[in-house]
């Protein structure tokens, strides 16, 4: 394996392990390098097989551990996929999956995308854009956790919605017309 997939490939599993994998320095804790050891052992084998201690331990790894990894995570699913496992960790860090219920991940969706048309409340071209993504990423986030919950591949489900979409609005009778599928 080159140095360049092994850097991909070992920033994807940071990604499954630790829901991330750019790190502070106050992250480096004991606790997260005995973490680090057992959720990605495989990454340190020499070719014998053994651990490679000065590997673990050099100060390369700890600097590359806080550099941004996105380069290197080019295709998109590889970015949804670290984005997932990152949304996922922060609710089991907080033991937040108790209260995620598909009722309660709903009614969140909702009041998130209540509080995204409230940024368009009196004006709908004059309006703060970073109001909008945080509100817009709230939607997506909490669309995200029902997901998960639910135990849906988001992309699959979207596909096969677009099918229906598609069926129900052919381009030739609904192009530039705002009708509902049965009016057109």
């Amino acid at each position: 394996m080159s140095n360049e997939e092994w850097k991909k490939a070992f920033a994807q599993k940071l990604s499954e392990v630790f829901g991330k994998n750019v790190f502070r320095k106050e992250d480096l804790t004991k606790e997260f390098y005995v973490d680090l050891r057992i959720g990605c052992s495989d990454f340190f084998e020499t070719e014998d097989g053994a651990f490679d201690q000065d590997l673990f331990w050099s100060e390369g790894l700890q600097n590359w551990l806080m550099e941004d990894k996105s380069e290197l995570m080019t295709d998109s699913s590889d970015r949804l996929a670290m984005l997932c496992a990152r949304i996922g960790k922060f609710n089991e860090d907080r033991d937040w999956g108790q209260f995620h219920s598909p009722c309660n991940l709903a009614k969140s969706i909702s009041i998130e995308a209540a509080e995204l048309l409230e940024c368009f409340q009196w004006d709908d071209t004059d309006y703060d854009r970073n109001d909008v993504i945080e509100e817009l990423a709230d939607v997506m986030n909490y669309c995200i956790q029902m997901s998960q919950v639910l135990g849906v591949d988001m992309i699959d489900i979207i596909n096969e919605k677009m099918d229906k979409n598609e069926k129900k609005y052919p381009v030739d009778k609904a192009r530039g017309v705002s009708a509902k599928y049965d009016e057109l």
